[in-house]
C-alpha cells in the first residue's frame, strides 16, 4: 500500500460518525460486562435475579387479583390515606 491509497482511505472514512452510534456501543459494553460481573459476584447476581423474578411474580399476581375499575385506599400511619386505581391497558 502506498501513501496515495492511505490518504484516499482516510479521506473516504472521515465524513461521518461510525455506524451504530452510542446505543450500539453501550449495548456491546453491557454484553461484555454482564458476564464478567456475574462471574465476579455470583451470589449478588443470583440474589438480584431472584429478587427480580419475585417482583415480576408479585406484580402479575397483584394485577390479576385487583379489579380494574375499583378505587382502593391504603392508610399509612403518619402519612395519611392513599387512593389508588389499577387501569388495564
Amino acid at each position: 500500500m502506498n501513501d496515495r491509497d492511505t490518504a484516499r482511505a482516510v479521506a473516504a472514512g472521515s465524513d461521518g460518525p461510525p455506524n451504530g452510534g452510542l446505543v450500539a456501543s453501550l449495548a456491546f459494553l453491557a454484553l461484555i460486562m454482564v458476564p464478567l460481573l456475574v462471574a465476579s459476584y455470583p451470589l449478588v447476581s443470583a440474589g438480584l435475579l431472584a429478587g427480580g423474578v419475585a417482583v415480576v411474580a408479585l406484580g402479575r399476581s397483584l394485577v390479576r387479583h385487583v379489579d380494574g375499575g375499583a378505587v382502593r385506599t391504603v392508610s399509612l400511619p403518619g402519612l395519611g390515606t392513599v387512593e389508588y386505581r389499577f387501569a388495564r391497558s
